[in-house]
């Protein structure tokens, strides 16, 4: 691997957007090709970026061999980091060509890069962590040059667009990698092979692309935790667990039902409220968990607020029950989601499809008012409140999903969050057994079964 450092004059300008928001005219570059017999070089003149690579045929399986040109962009605050990159890629021939953002220059690093190919189809590919093979999806098909992209990073979630013909943003596909808080960011290329699949087959030698109009935004809106926190609010009876978030941190140890720890995320926005508490803002995409994966008969309620400008894609979930069992495959749980704006939905999911959908429309709820979402799990049945009334109920009677922990997925979002509470409901007949066995719900356990019983610990307080 060769690597050389060059400082390009950049007329479009990398503006970095932080707590002290600056403009900077000259920024060093990077410049790097991996991969057995890699080369290439790059040159900049008039505001346009020439890369050349040579013999690199892709970045894909767990190993790449590319070109890159990139800086180190420091990303301390995990999902209260936020970073955008735009740029226009210029017709080339052949090969592929993109925007990456990276843990590290090595060939197995954990990274996320938007990719467009010579014929104009654009795909989506990331590696969640270093050496994992990488996994792609298709973000728009045969698109014209030039073409513009975009790739976004707030927390672990990158979220791609592509420019219509109309000159507007459309949102592509997002994937979670764990790039980490020191990632390399920049264009690459590759120069593929005649079939751009599989090792075996013979690599092009050379590939030219030329990249215009880039920008680099960098912000963040971290707010310090509380200190010498102690939470005076009443625990109620029954309480798996509660967080208020009146802390200032979803990631304070150590964890306690009070006090939870989230996974997938570390930092959270968690401005100041008007009574001098805390809540979560959250903008745009993620999915979070918490809980214990052997809760069973609970209840879960959240207090929400949508923005009076959320999108029309705008959808928040609430997942109970969830499983991520390695003989699945795929998650297992149930979800109570808040779509269009107006809908209500409360939905089986299992082996990476919905396997019952109810729905109800409720009134228009991005008023900027703040909403009561809630859910009861028992055995079988489930009941979905929404600011206090039941709107959907009913028995999962076909392989119900019995236990789990909770999670929060969001897309597209512009809102706020505050008051989760999750709630142990008794089952006078077997209490949480039934549900681990996956039978006797309605009468008693037979005493030769008893033995399997399951006892799950109580959390800490």
């Amino acid at each position: 691997m060769k690597r050389t450092i060059l400082y390009l004059m950049l007329l479009s300008g990398f503006v970095f957007h932080h707590a002290r928001a600056q403009t900077v005219g000259k920024e060093q570059f990077e410049f790097g090709n991996f991969g057995p017999g890699s080369g290439g070089k790059l040159s900049q003149e008039k505001g346009v970026m020439h890369l050349n690579s040579q013999k690199t045929q892709h970045c894909f399986y767990d190993a790449d061999s590319y070109s890159f040109a990139w800086q180190k962009q420091p990303f301390p605050y995990d999902d209260c980091s936020k970073s955008t990159v735009t740029v226009k890629i210029n017709k080339f021939k052949i090969g592929t060509a993109g925007i990456m953002m990276r843990s590290g220059i090595g060939v197995g690093a954990a990274n996320v890069h938007l990719e467009v190919g010579a014929t104009g189809d654009v795909l989506l590919f990331w590696r969640k962590t270093d050496s994992e093979m990488t996994s792609y999806t298709r973000v728009a098909g045969s698109l014209p040059f030039p073409m513009e992209l975009k790739l976004v990073r707030q927390g672990t979630v990158f979220t791609s667009y592509y420019k219509t013909e109309k000159g507007e943003w459309a949102k592509g596909a997002s994937a979670i990698a764990e790039v980490g808080p020191e990632q390399l960011i920049g264009f690459y290329g590759c120069s593929g092979s005649s079939s751009q699949v599989g090792y075996g087959e013979e690599i092009n030698p050379n590939m030219d692309v030329t990249f215009s109009d880039w920008t680099f935004h960098y912000e963040e809106n971290f707010i310090a935790p509380e200190k010498d926190f102690k939470d005076k609010m009443p625990v109620k009876p029954g309480t798996l667990l509660r967080d208020n978030f009146d802390d200032g941190s979803l990631s304070n140890a150590p964890a306690s039902i009070i006090n939870p720890v989230w996974a997938g995320i570390k930092y959270g926005n968690l401005p100041i409220d008007k009574d001098g508490g805390r809540y979560w803002r959250k903008v745009g995409d993620g999915t979070f968990y918490l809980g214990n994966k052997k809760w069973a008969d609970y209840q879960v309620g959240i207090d929400v607020s949508f923005d009076t400008a959320s999108k029309a894609t705008t959808e928040f979930q609430m997942q109970v029950r969830y499983q991520n069992i390695a003989t699945y495959g795929t998650p297992r749980y149930y979800s109570v989601a808040l779509r269009e704006g107006n809908k209500l939905f409360f939905e089986k999911n299992e082996a990476g499809v919905i396997s019952f959908s109810k729905s109800v429309n409720v009134p228009r709820y991005f008023d900027g008012a703040k909403h009561n979402l809630a859910v009861k799990m028992l055995d079988r049945s489930y009941e979905v409140y929404y600011d206090g009334k039941k709107v959907i109920e009913g028995v999962d009677t076909d392989h119900p999903v019995t236990y789990g922990s909770i999670c929060l997925k969001f897309i597209d979002v512009s809102m706020n969050l505050d008051n989760l509470e999750v709630i142990k409901i008794e089952d006078p007949i077997n209490g949480v057994a039934d549900n681990y066995l996956q039978d006797y719900y309605d009468a008693p356990i037979p005493e030769y079964l008893k033995k399997y019983e399951t006892v799950t610990p109580p959390a800490k307080k």
